[in-house]
């Protein structure tokens, strides 16, 4: 069994990628051309004809990360100490002033809408701070 990738014909882009031993009777689905995937073959990526580039993955935006520093009442696990030590509240407040205001920035912007749960962590800080 080899791995293959489907490949939207019109756009070049992966649509998935299945195991197949390359000789049994199968036929793609309209639009869709089979080929040998290599090690960068994967769903969201694309076939440039000639190669497979994988899918950029943007980098998380400060607010993203502060969106799960906010719930976490650790801080990042030192390997020195071998231990994670609990925040404090001096560092909690800052994390959550932080991400009030770039989340109140956000909302601000027209052309930028928050999710649900921007919203309700939004909502959530005002309340607490």
């Amino acid at each position: 069994m080899a791995r293959y990738a489907l490949i939207i014909t019109a756009t070049g882009a992966v649509d998935n990628v299945i195991e197949y031993d390359g000789t049994s009777s199968f036929t793609p689905p309209a639009g869709i051309e089979l080929r040998e995937a290599d090690a960068n073959a994967e769903p969201g990526g694309t076939w440039t004809g000639s190669e497979f580039v994988r899918a950029v993955v943007p980098d998380e935006t400060r607010a993203q990360v502060l969106m799960g520093e906010v719930n976490n009442p650790k801080q990042a696990f030192d390997y020195l100490k071998g231990e994670s030590v609990d925040k404090t509240a001096e560092t909690v407040a800052a994390e959550k002033t932080e991400l009030l205001g770039l989340l109140t920035a956000k909302l601000a912007d027209s052309a930028q809408e928050l999710t649900q749960r921007e919203m309700n962590l939004l909502l959530r800080l005002e309340r607490e701070l």
